[in-house]
């Protein structure tokens, strides 16, 4: 039996986009192969499209929402999902911004994934790990939550 891999494309839109890219199967638990971050806003994100993304199978990215916490919010992460529905319609999965508390610090530091910098690719991270979790990818469980 072959196992089917996907590669997966995690982002956290911004005026510093992070990505990070992974690839995961049904006996594979996600594994990560690269990560960065992106600026420049929607322009940025669009010269890195162009030049430098990796292939990938699916893209996981955190959801604009308008939720009146701020008073003059940056709708740069909003225009950046303006650019993913016009490149890549069918790939997307969005996620809001509460589900990266299911990838804590000490979780990712735990597993080897906690970068150095502001952390934008970090929160990419957390965007990849919280959707195998909502997805209860097994083999992702298991290595998040190995048996005491």
């Amino acid at each position: 039996m072959t196992e089917h891999v996907k590669k997966l494309l995690a982002l956290d839109p911004g005026g510093t986009t992070g990505w990070s890219l992974w690839y995961y199967g049904d006996i594979t638990p996600l594994t990560h192969i690269e990560h960065g971050m992106i600026g420049g806003g929607v322009e940025g994100f669009v010269r890195w499209y162009i030049e430098d993304a990796p292939e990938f199978d699916e893209i996981v990215s955190e959801s604009f929402v308008l939720d009146g916490r701020t008073v003059s919010p940056d709708v740069t992460p909003l225009r950046i999902e303006g650019a993913l529905v016009a490149l890549w319609p069918e790939y997307v999965i969005y996620q809001r911004n509460l589900l990266k508390r299911l990838a804590p610090d000490d979780l990712l530091k735990r597993i080897g994934l906690w970068w150095a910098g502001k952390g934008h690719d970090r929160d990419s991270a957390r965007h990849a790990l919280a959707l195998m979790q909502s997805r209860k990818h097994i083999p992702t469980l298991k290595w998040l939550f190995p048996p005491e």
